[in-house]
């Protein structure tokens, strides 16, 4: 099968959900003809390491002002805009011309661009929508908790996201996405596939219930919901932990942390590591990995990562609730909670010891490489055929 895949960034290096998304589709589809089309990497050329071929979609400044305005003015969501430009458009054009691939997946409502190209071009051609989370709820739940003068302009995005969403949605013969929360949300009733996001493959060596109490909280240290998520978690929760458990250590590890992220490393038993090429020694070495974001969507990656590894997790009950089993975790909803959860966890063995057993039990069934990899290729395979009617 010929298979085209348009994703609105880069794939590597995969500092963010949406490019390990697409590095993992295309590694699930290796025995199949794959091209990709994505925004060029910062100076690579070619596949650079992707393993597909290939085609850089041309943004540029003046070509996403273009794009960003003609959103605008047409209703669409601003992210879509800032994604497209005419030269984009015709190297899709020129994709379905050259290459005939025999199934086209379009990640992300950002992307709904090049859905609408397929359609003009090829309206027969089977269209997969893999929205990963849907960008609808993302803004509904950011416009909750931002500032009362930005909430108008995230309340406007996500309408606009819903009314794209809902058309990809009607669009294409298979929608996936990363949890039920966020297929729910695309389109109540819709008819379509969780796919999860893989993360990690084995659990780390040695018992969790012996190491020192050191919390983790990792992944895209610069992404909004997860530095507000650190702030409140350094204000409101680590000093009444330190005063409960006064050897504890917090560390915040993974990629392009924002400066007020750096700054926590000033306060006592806090220490900050950036742009680290693999967390696996962090995830070795601690006792806790911590969720506490209460806006995004999607399934939080370093809460699968910490499950994989067989290290408990302690999340906000939003971030937990997008799992396909929410028990896999531990919840805490406020700050006392939050305190008392992890308290437990640093101190008692045997509570620790079971949280990662039954984190590590559930990323098994349902977030290992070899399952996701499946779900993608019967997802792909199902779009292809056109029978839209087959569900999981």
């Amino acid at each position: 099968m010929r298979v085209l895949l348009v994703a609105s960034r880069f794939p590597l290096p995969p500092w963010r959900g949406n490019q390990l998304r697409t590095l993992q589709w295309l590694d699930a589809l290796a025995d199949d003809d794959r091209l990709l089309l994505c925004p060029p990497g910062g100076g690579a050329s070619g596949d650079a390491g992707v393993g597909a071929d290939t085609v850089a979609l041309p943004r540029g400044l003046l070509g996403s002002g273009a794009g960003l305005a003609a959103a605008v003015l047409g209703g669409r969501p601003a992210q879509e805009g800032i994604y497209v430009s005419g030269a984009a458009r015709r190297r899709v054009v020129d994709a379905l011309a050259e290459w005939r691939p025999d199934v086209a997946v379009v990640q992300m409502v950002r992307c709904a661009w090049a859905a609408d190209e397929i359609h003009r071009v090829r309206p027969g051609l089977p269209l997969l929508f893999d929205a990963i989370d849907s960008m609808t709820l993302h803004y509904r739940r950011a416009a909750e908790s931002t500032h009362p003068l930005l909430r108008p302009a995230y309340r406007i995005e996500a309408e606009r996201c819903s009314r794209r969403e809902g058309e990809l949605v009607r669009r294409a013969a298979v929608t996936t996405a990363v949890s039920r929360r966020d297929l729910d949300a695309l389109a109540p009733g819709a008819r379509g596939r969780v796919v999860p996001v893989a993360a990690g493959s084995a659990a780390t060596a040695g018992s969790v219930s012996e190491r020192p109490p050191v919390i983790l909280l990792s992944g895209n240290l610069g992404y909004r919901p997860t530095v507000r998520a650190a702030l409140w978690f350094a204000d409101r929760v680590w000093p009444g932990l330190r005063d409960r458990v006064p050897g504890a250590r917090w560390v915040l590890a993974g990629a392009r942390p924002a400066a007020a992220v750096r700054r926590l490393a000033s306060r006592p038993g806090v220490e900050v590591l950036g742009d680290l090429p693999d967390l696996a020694d962090q995830l070795a070495r601690v006792r806790v990995t911590i969720a506490p974001m209460a806006s995004g969507s999607g399934v939080a990656i370093k809460i699968l990562e910490g499950m994989a590894a067989a290290v408990p997790v302690v999340a906000d009950p939003w971030s937990a609730a997008g799992l396909e089993e929410p028990s896999a975790v531990a919840v805490a909803e406020d700050a006392d909670a939050w305190v008392r959860v992890l308290e437990r966890v640093l101190i008692e063995p045997r509570a620790a010891r079971e949280l990662a057993e039954r984190g590590h039990a559930s990323w098994q069934r349902h977030y290992a490489p070899a399952v996701v990899a499946g779900r993608i290729r019967d997802a792909v395979v199902v779009a292809g055929s056109g029978d839209s009617t087959q569900t999981a």
